[in-house]
């Protein structure tokens, strides 16, 4: 039986840092959750600065994204177009079709299923990334 990825909720620079220094060393790309409330509060462009910063500083291949838009089609559909590699939308099921045909032609995934850790108020993430991939 196949197990579900692991994303890892931030919402600072310094979290994610930490979460993907980590997970290099266990060999493993993260990804990296980001709540509606701050796609809704900060925008796209918040999004996509935050991953020039994090390219910047480790690459283009060390980690992905997965954010959660809520109710926001609009937002969706411009970060879908801005290649973020997974998106969580919740809707009525034409407009998710819409929005899934617009997913599939950017090579993006929608609303995947994962098991979400939150690193927001954790010190330590070493200690909890040994106890997830132990179980391994």
């Amino acid at each position: 039986m196949k197990l579900k990825p692991i994303a890892f909720t931030v919402d600072t620079l310094e979290q994610a840092e930490n979460v993907i220094i980590e997970n290099k060393h266990f060999k493993i790309k993260p990804i990296l959750h980001f709540k509606n409330y701050l796609t809704e509060g900060f925008g796209c462009d918040f999004i996509l600065t935050f991953k020039n910063i994090l390219i910047s500083k480790f690459g283009r291949y060390s980690f992905k994204l997965y954010v959660d838009c809520g109710f926001n089609n609009g937002l969706s559909i411009n970060l879908a177009t801005k290649k973020i590699e997974y998106i969580k939308l919740r809707g009525s099921s034409i407009m998710l079709s819409k929005i899934k045909n617009i997913a599939n032609k950017n090579s993006i995934s929608l609303n995947p299923s994962f098991n979400i850790v939150d690193c927001r108020n954790r010190r330590n993430i070493h200690s909890k990334l040994i106890k997830l991939y132990s179980k391994d």
